[in-house]
C-alpha cells in the first residue's frame, strides 16, 4: 500500500510539471475561462449588485418630482443617477450602461406621464418599468406603493434576478470543469491504443492503482482550475462565494463528477480527435442544459425540470445558494450529494467498461 501510494504521488508530481510546461494547455485552464468570464460578466451587468440602474432627468424641479426621484431612490434594488442632458441619458440606456431612463417633463406634478427609455436587451427592463408604473400610481392615489408581483414570460420567481459576474462566475466554473473531464478522456485513450495498460493489468493488484493514476491528474487540473477562478473572481470582480464550506463541498464533488467523465468517455471516444473536437462541444451542451449559459429562472417550467438531468444544474443550485441566498454547508450538501452520486454513476459505468477495453 504505501508503495502504491508513493507511485500516485509521483504521478501527481510529474503530471503537475508536464502542465506547467505545456503553456496551451495553462492558457486552456486559466486564462480562457477567466476572459470568457469577464466578458460575459460584463454583458450580463458586471459588477452587479442585485440592483438596477436607473438614470433620472428631473426637468419639472417640483415637490412631487423630487417625491418621485426619492422613493425610487428607496427602492434597495434601485441605483439612481442624475443626468442633465436627454440625449446623454439616451445613449447610456442603449448601451446597457443603465436599465432604464427616466425623463421627467418640466411643469410636472404627479399626474402626468412621465417618458422612460428601455432597452429590450435589459434583463431587469420588466422590473424597473413594473416599479415606476407602481410609484407612479401610489403618487396619483396619495397611498404607499403597492408590491407589483413580477414574472418572467416564461415562468420563474419574481425575486431579484441573478447577474453579473457572481452568476458567471460559478456557471464558467462548471463548465470548464465538465470540459476539462471530456478533453482530459484523450489520456485513456492514448494508453489503451499504446498496449501499456494491458502490462499494468498483468496482476489484480495494479488494477486500482492504474485507475488512480487515470484520475489524479485530471482532478489535479479541476482543482487547481477552480481554486484559480474562485480566487480571481472573488480578488477582481467582487464575487463573494459565501460559505467556505460549502463552497469546498459543492467544488470537491464537481471535480469528483470530473473524473468519473474521464473514466466513462475514455470508454466512449475512439480516438484523440473525437476526445479533442467532440468533448467540448458535449460539454457545452450539458452546461446549457444545467444553467450554465443563462439562469434557469427564465426558462419554462418543464425545461428546469429536464435541467436537472443534468449534474450542472445540481451544482450551479449549489454555488448559488451559496453567493445569493448566503446558504450554509448543510444547506447545499443535498445538491453536492446529488452531483456526488452522479459522479459514483458514471465512474461504476467507465470502470465496468473500462478493464475490458484496457485488456485488449
Amino acid at each position: 500500500m504505501p508503495h502504491a501510494l508513493n507511485v500516485i504521488v509521483a504521478a501527481a508530481a510529474a503530471n503537475g510539471a508536464a502542465t506547467r510546461r505545456n503553456r496551451r494547455g495553462l492558457a486552456m485552464l486559466f486564462l480562457l475561462p477567466a476572459i470568457i468570464i469577464t466578458i460575459v460578466g460584463i454583458a450580463m451587468g458586471g459588477y452587479s449588485d442585485q440592483s438596477f440602474v436607473v438614470g433620472v432627468l428631473d426637468r419639472a424641479r417640483t415637490t412631487e418630482s423630487r417625491a418621485l426621484v426619492a422613493r425610487l431612490a428607496s427602492n434597495e434594488q434601485f441605483r439612481i443617477r442624475d443626468y442633465s442632458d436627454e440625449q446623454k441619458l439616451r445613449l447610456a440606456v442603449f448601451r446597457g450602461r443603465m436599465n432604464a431612463g427616466l425623463v421627467i417633463p418640466s411643469g410636472w406634478r404627479g399626474h402626468e406621464d412621465v417618458p422612460v427609455y428601455l432597452t429590450a436587451a435589459s434583463a431587469g427592463a420588466a422590473v424597473v418599468r413594473a416599479e415606476i408604473e407602481s410609484e407612479l400610481s401610489a403618487m396619483a392615489s396619495g397611498q404607499q406603493a403597492p408590491q407589483v408581483p413580477v414574472s418572467y414570460p416564461a415562468g420563474g420567481h419574481g425575486g431579484a434576478p441573478r447577474l453579473g459576474f457572481a452568476y458567471t462566475a460559478p456557471a464558467n466554473l462548471v463548465l470548464f470543469v465538465m470540459i476539462n473531464g471530456f478533453v482530459s478522456a484523450l489520456a485513456v485513450i492514448r494508453l489503451r491504443q499504446s498496449g501499456i495498460s494491458r502490462r499494468l493489468l498483468a496482476t489484480p493488484r495494479r488494477t486500482w492503482e492504474l485507475y488512480a493514476l487515470l484520475g489524479v491528474g485530471p482532478f489535479q487540473q479541476m482543482v487547481a482550475q477552480a481554486v484559480f477562478l474562485i480566487l480571481m473572481t472573488q480578488i477582481f470582480f467582487g464575487v463573494h462565494w459565501g460559505d467556505i464550506g460549502g463552497t469546498i463541498l459543492i467544488t470537491a464533488t464537481l471535480a469528483c463528477f470530473g473524473v468519473s467523465l474521464v473514466l466513462f468517455m475514455g470508454t466512449i471516444f475512439r480516438s484523440p480527435e473525437q476526445a479533442t473536437s467532440l468533448g467540448p462541444w458535449i460539454g457545452v451542451a450539458v452546461g446549457m442544459l444545467g444553467g450554465c449559459m443563462w439562469p434557469l429562472e427564465v426558462v419554462p417550467p418543464v425545461m428546469r425540470t429536464l435541467a436537472h438531468l443534468s449534474p450542472a444544474a445540481w451544482a450551479m443550485d449549489g454555488y448559488l445558494a451559496l453567493i445569493f441566498d448566503h446558504a450554509s454547508a448543510a444547506e447545499v450538501a443535498p445538491d453536492a450529494a446529488v452531483v456526488f452520486l452522479f459522479a459514483i454513476a458514471l465512474a461504476v459505468a467507465g470502470i465496468i467498461r473500462l478493464r475490458p477495453q484496457l485488456s485488449r
